[in-house]
């Protein structure tokens, strides 16, 4: 039977430690020409292919990196990883990602999961880590794993050794009110979800205090709670809108699946947008691009938010040497759901 040349029976004939076969098969520079020549000749002759894994236990690097998230089923999330993945492709390294759909007791498993498979780095979106007020037994399975694995927040900072690096959500609500008010919209409403989570303490807190800045008109009944972040909810929110005894002349809808779901339910009741009431979302995902009317959306650059959490991943430093905390730049993107209010 044919043997199978391993890492060793290479670093054995050529002389060299196995680490240095590992270096050369990484394209380190850390190897001198005359070894590297030795060794790449054997690896022809024996038409080697070195096992990912072997490779891994010989040079401390698996080349991956693991991510969880809330919901691979939210579009954000899915594009988040999409960017994730190309930019590590880029840097020689394949990502995996596992679903904690939100729950306590599946983020527990799918990060006990990843940690046992030795990643170089896991980044953790959503879920617990964006609670407004902090979760004990999350923060000590945080600091459990980060004993051994590097630990990324696509999010604010959660504890001291775990870097945030999050939307600048203060600044998306800011900038899509003020696109509103620049088309002449005074009366504006916000369909919403995620009370317990930071992101929507701070977007709630940002629209009370535009509306209160420009003196605009404003009705409680037109800050409406929905339950959760998809189409579904963005429907059950305009049932509610529309019992008002007068309706807001703009919609802010908390993602774009949820302003999906207020641009169907609209049309649905006929009421026509943008020309009786304009809908605004937030994320930018490919599906503000495929709505009727196509969705007005606030967009972040995710390749890179991509980029921004693989530098700290991957930091070659200690991880204190990182900033805290960072902020992802936001703008917006128009399409066809927003109208001018023609002026009085």
């Amino acid at each position: 039977m044919k043997k199978n040349i391993t890492i060793y029976d290479i670093a054995k004939e050529a002389g060299v430690s196995p680490a240095t076969v590992s270096r050369i098969l990484t394209g380190s520079t850390a190897v001198s020409p005359a070894k590297r020549e030795r060794v790449m000749e054997l690896i022809e002759k024996y038409h080697f292919r070195p096992n990912a894994l072997a490779r891994a236990l010989t040079v401390t690097q698996s080349y991956l990196i693991g991510m969880l998230v809330a919901d691979s089923g939210n579009p954000y999330y899915i594009s988040v990883f999409t960017a994730i993945e190309n930019e590590a492709f880029k840097r020689g390294y394949a990502t995996l990602m596992m679903n904690t759909h939100s729950t306590p007791a599946f983020e527990i498993t799918m990060l006990t999961k990843l940690r046992e498979l030795q990643p170089d780095a896991i980044i953790v979106c959503g879920g617990r880590i964006d609670l407004e007020e902090p979760d004990p037994a999350f923060l000590n399975l945080l600091s459990s794993v980060g004993r051994s694995t590097r630990l990324i927040a696509g999010s604010r900072c959660p504890m001291p050794g775990v870097p945030g690096i999050a939307i600048d959500h203060r600044a998306s609500m800011e900038l899509a009110m003020q696109y509103l008010i620049g088309l002449g919209h005074r009366e504006i409403g916000f369909i919403y979800t995620g009370i317990p989570y930071y992101g929507t303490q701070l977007r709630l807190k940002r629209f009370y205090e535009i509306i209160q800045e420009y003196h605009l008109p404003f009705r409680e009944e037109w800050l409406i709670h929905v339950p959760q972040y998809d189409a579904a909810s963005g429907m059950e929110g305009v049932e509610k809108l529309l019992r008002c005894e007068k309706l807001p002349t703009a919609i802010l809808g908390m993602n774009d699946m949820v302003s999906a779901g207020i641009l169907r339910e609209l049309r649905h009741r006929d009421v026509r947008v943008p020309e009786d009431i304009s809908v605004i979302g937030f994320d930018d995902t490919f599906v503000s691009a495929i709505t009727s009317p196509e969705l007005t959306s606030v967009s972040y650059d995710y390749q890179l938010f991509a980029s921004m959490l693989l530098d700290a991943a991957l930091y070659a430093g200690s991880v204190d040497e990182l900033p805290e905390n960072q902020l992802v730049p936001v703008f917006i993107t128009e399409r066809n759901s927003c109208r001018r209010i023609p002026a009085i």
